[in-house]
């Protein structure tokens, strides 16, 4: 019976990673059967559909991480998914243009690994361990790693390489980051369960982001950001917000978003 992978990406350079260790895995591990959408994984409509039934069957969760995607908040949410449907222990972030160190929040808690060979070997080890009969004797496991690690290795370092030659790609603006926010907040709100961990360390990073947001807005002084800001929060965001501080029994966080509310309107003229 083959092993189902999880490969969660966010990002265009993260695409790229992820599709590649996509491709490569099944030439080691012949018994696995990864499961990478060639879909942006921030629109959240997919999670009613494909994504959810994928996440119920398969047995590892991989998240690849670069620096440009460490902070979104959909990484986050989908670690926590993952988390919910695997445990911690077989979730593991795979840190390719970024170190350990940058890592913060949720995401710590999972297992790291490098994306250099004697780590990555040891995320192939557990895969193996999932493979039941048809998994390989460790020896085989060496032989076959030895193999094929330099194709997966090049093909990497040339995708980072050039992806530092290309010019990046367009900033989001303040609307697209908010609504995202809200997008998460509400996709929270149906999926996360009571009072887990998980769930309350990303509701955190949660009013984290969107504190860091509006003062960002207050600081550049756009008027029209300001205005689009101050009706999402009032009108979506504070009361789903409010209700998960709730639900996750976090009190503590309805203050800071009273901060955030008191600032939006009181804020730009």
């Amino acid at each position: 019976m083959a092993s189902k992978v999880f490969i969660s990406w966010g990002g265009n350079l993260s695409k790229q990673l992820a599709e590649e260790v996509k491709n490569w895995l099944p030439s080691v591990l012949q018994f696995v059967k990864p499961y990478f959408t060639p879909d942006d994984i921030e629109k959240g409509t997919r999670w009613e559909s494909n994504i959810a039934q994928e996440l119920a069957s398969s047995q590892i969760g991989i998240i690849c991480l670069t620096k440009d995607n460490v902070n979104r908040p959909w990484i986050l949410f989908e670690a926590g998914a993952l988390s919910k449907n695997f445990g911690k222990a077989n979730v593991c972030t795979v840190l390719f243009n970024v170190e350990s160190t940058q890592i913060t929040g949720p995401l710590t808690c999972f297992q790291a690994t490098k994306f250099d060979k004697a780590d990555f070997k040891k995320l192939i080890k557990t895969i193996n361990e999932t493979g039941g009969e048809s998994k390989l004797d460790s020896k085989v496991l060496d032989d076959v790693f030895e193999m094929w690690w330099p194709r997966l290795e090049n093909k990497i370092k040339e995708i980072i390489k050039n992806y530092k030659e290309e010019s990046h790609e367009e900033e989001r603006t303040e609307r697209d980051i908010l609504e995202e926010l809200l997008e998460l907040t509400r996709m929270t709100a149906k999926k996360l369960p009571r009072r887990n961990p998980i769930s309350r360390h990303a509701l955190e990073m949660l009013i984290h982001g969107l504190d860091r947001m509006t003062m960002r807005i207050m600081d550049i002084g756009d008027k029209d950001s300001y205005i689009i800001a101050r009706e999402l929060f009032n009108e979506e965001l504070f009361e789903s917000l409010e209700m998960l501080c709730m639900e996750f029994d976090a009190p503590m966080y309805i203050g800071n978003l009273h901060e955030i509310r008191n600032r939006m309107v009181h804020g730009l003229r």
